[in-house]
C-alpha cells in the first residue's frame, strides 16, 4: 500500500552507502479504540519510522497552537455564536514529499529481495522532520487558499469570512453563521487536497472536552476525563481536601537529605500531570503547581505528600470547567487584565511570588503564576514587578486582538490592589526611592507608558482581587471564592 501511494520505493542498499545515508529501520504501531463502556470498537495499526535511531535530519521545528489561542478563540465563538467545523487529515505526515533522500529497512511482515531497501519518498509518522515539513505544507495550502497567518499566533489562520486553526492534524474552522457558503467552498477545496474525515461539531480538541449550550450562550471547557484517569494512574484516594496547598507550613527545599531515584522520578511524574490541567483549564492550581516545581530534582517525603494531596484535589474538582458567557454583566469588563504578588512570601530565600490574569467574556484566558527572578524590598516594589510583567501582556493582547479584528469596546485596564504602586503612576507624585536597579528601570518604563497614554491601570480592593489566588495558598473559604471568581463552574451546572 505504502508503494502504491508513492510513499516508498525498494532500491539498492548501495544506494544509502553512496549517499553516505544511514538505513533506519521501520517498525508497526497499533492503536486500540474503545467505546464509552470499555468494549474495543477498533484497532488500528500503522507503519512508523524508528526516528529514536535516527542520526541525520533536517530542521525539525514545528509551531504548535498555544493554549491561550485555543482558549481565546473558544471565548469568541460563544461571544458571536460562531459555527465550528472539526476535520482530521487521514494519514497526514504521507500527503508531503520529502525534500532530502530516506532509507530505511522493511517492517516485519515485508519481504524485499536481498540487498533491497526502501527509499521515502514521502514523510511518515515517526520520522524527526515529518512534523515540520506537513505544518509547512499545510500552511502553504492555507495561504494557497487565501488565507493569512494572524501574526504571533502559529497555527492559525484567517480571512473575512472564517479562520482555521490547527494542532497537526486536527483543524477547526470557525465562522459566523452567514458566511456558511464561503465555509463550504473553503472545505471542498480542502477536500480536493487532502484525503480528510469530517467531525462535524467540536466535542474534542487539545484534549479537553468541550461544552457547548448556545440557547444559553454558554462554552465550557473541561478535562474532568483526564483527572479520573490520574485517579487510578496515581492510587489517589477520596479525600476532603478543598484547596491545592495547606496555608501553613510552606514547601522549603530539601537540604538535609538526596531523595532517591524513585522519589524523583514519582515526584516529577506527578507533577507533570498536574501541570498539565494547570496549563490547560485549572488555573486554581497555578501557584501549588509554582511552589511545588522548584523541588523536581530533590524532593522531600513532604513534597511528595503535598504533590498527592495536590492530585487529591484535582480529582476532589475534576468536574469544574472553564465557562465563557455570550452575556457579559459589565460590557466595561469584556476584557480583565489583573496582576498581584505576595511579598517575600518564599520562605527559602524571601523572593515574591506574582501573578497576572487575563480573562475574556466572563472565563480565563491567560494566566502565570511565578516566583519573581529576584529579591525586593517592599511591597510596592514586589507589586512593580508583577504589574510591569502583566502590562508587557496586555500590549500582546492587544496587538493579539488586531491581529483576528476583536475589539473588546472598552479601554483595556490592568487591575491592582496596591494603591501606593498605582499612584507612582501619576505625573505628580513623587518617583520610587529604591537603591535595586532593575526594580527602578520597570518603575519608569511602567510610568513612561503610563503617562503616555499606552497603558490604563484601575484600583481594585484585595477582597476583589482574583489574581491574589496566583501568588500564595489560600484558606478554604477564600480558595472558593477564588474559584469563583475565575468563572470555574461544575460541568453539570
Amino acid at each position: 500500500e505504502g508503494n502504491g501511494k508513492g510513499v516508498w520505493v525498494v532500491v539498492d542498499e548501495d544506494q544509502s552507502r553512496k549517499a553516505n545515508k544511514e538505513v533506519i529501520p521501520l517498525t508497526w504501531v497499533f492503536k486500540y479504540k474503545f467505546d464509552e463502556k470499555g468494549y474495543l470498537t477498533k484497532v488500528k495499526a500503522r507503519v512508523c519510522v524508528r526516528g529514536d535511531l535516527q542520526v541525520s535530519y533536517q530542521d525539525t521545528y514545528a509551531a504548535t497552537l498555544a493554549f491561550r489561542i485555543f482558549r481565546t478563540l473558544m471565548a469568541i465563538v460563544c461571544a458571536f455564536d460562531l459555527e465550528m467545523w472539526q476535520y482530521d487529515v487521514v494519514n497526514a505526515f504521507p500527503h508531503v514529499p520529502l525534500d532530502q533522500p530516506t532509507f530505511c529497512k522493511a517492517p516485519e511482515g515485508m519481504t524485499l529481495p536481498h540487498g533491497k531497501i526502501l527509499l521515502l519518498k514521502k514523510a511518515l509518522y515517526g520520522l524527526k522532520e515529518s512534523p515540520a515539513l506537513w505544518q509547512k505544507h499545510f500552511q502553504a495550502t492555507l495561504k494557497d487558499l487565501g488565507l493569512k497567518p494572524v501574526p504571533d499566533a502559529p497555527c492559525l489562520y484567517a480571512n473575512e469570512h472564517l479562520f482555521v486553526f490547527f494542532f497537526v492534524d486536527d483543524i477547526i474552522m470557525a465562522f459566523a453563521k452567514k458566511d456558511e457558503a464561503f465555509a463550504h467552498a473553503f472545505e471542498q477545496d480542502l477536500f480536493q487536497r487532502y484525503e480528510m474525515r469530517k467531525i462535524g461539531e467540536v466535542q474534542w480538541f487539545l484534549a479537553l472536552r468541550i461544552v457547548r449550550d448556545r440557547n444559553k450562550g454558554l462554552l465550557r471547557l473541561s478535562q474532568e476525563s483526564y483527572l479520573t484517569s490520574l485517579k487510578a494512574k496515581y492510587n489517589v484516594k477520596e479525600s476532603s481536601v478543598a484547596t491545592p496547598l495547606p496555608t501553613e507550613d510552606p514547601p522549603t527545599p530539601n537540604d538535609d537529605a538526596h531523595a532517591t531515584p524513585q522519589d524523583i522520578h514519582t515526584y516529577q511524574s506527578k507533577m507533570g500531570s498536574a501541570q498539565f490541567a494547570a496549563i490547560s483549564t485549572r488555573p486554581d492550581i497555578g501557584h501549588a503547581c509554582s511552589a511545588l516545581s522548584a523541588y523536581l530534582t530533590n524532593p522531600s517525603k513532604r513534597h511528595l505528600y503535598l504533590a498527592q494531596r495536590l492530585l487529591e484535589y484535582l480529582v476532589n474538582t475534576k468536574d469544574l470547567a472553564i465557562v465563557y458567557q455570550a452575556d457579559v454583566e459589565d460590557d466595561q469588563r469584556i476584557f480583565v487584565p489583573s496582576s498581584d504578588a505576595s511579598f517575600a512570601n518564599d520562605a527559602a530565600t524571601r523572593r515574591s511570588h506574582q501573578g497576572s490574569l487575563m480573562m475574556l467574556f466572563g472565563g480565563p484566558v491567560d494566566w502565570k503564576a511565578s516566583k519573581q527572578p529576584t529579591v525586593t524590598t517592599s511591597t510596592t516594589e514586589a507589586e512593580l514587578l508583577a504589574l510591569s510583567e502583566t502590562a508587557k501582556q496586555a500590549y500582546w493582547w492587544r496587538r493579539f486582538f488586531r491581529g483576528i479584528q476583536f475589539e473588546p469596546g472598552h479601554l483595556i485596564k490592568i487591575e491592582c490592589d496596591n494603591t501606593q504602586t498605582l499612584r507612582l503612576m501619576e505625573e505628580n507624585v513623587g518617583k520610587l526611592v529604591t537603591k535595586l536597579r532593575h526594580v527602578d528601570i520597570h518603575h519608569h518604563w511602567l510610568r513612561q507608558e503610563a503617562q503616555a497614554g499606552n497603558v490604563h491601570f484601575k484600583w481594585t480592593p484585595t477582597a476583589q482581587m482574583i489574581a491574589d489566588g496566583l501568588t500564595k495558598p489560600l484558606s478554604k473559604q477564600k480558595h472558593a471564592h477564588f474559584v469563583q471568581g475565575l468563572g470555574l463552574s461544575p460541568l453539570q451546572q
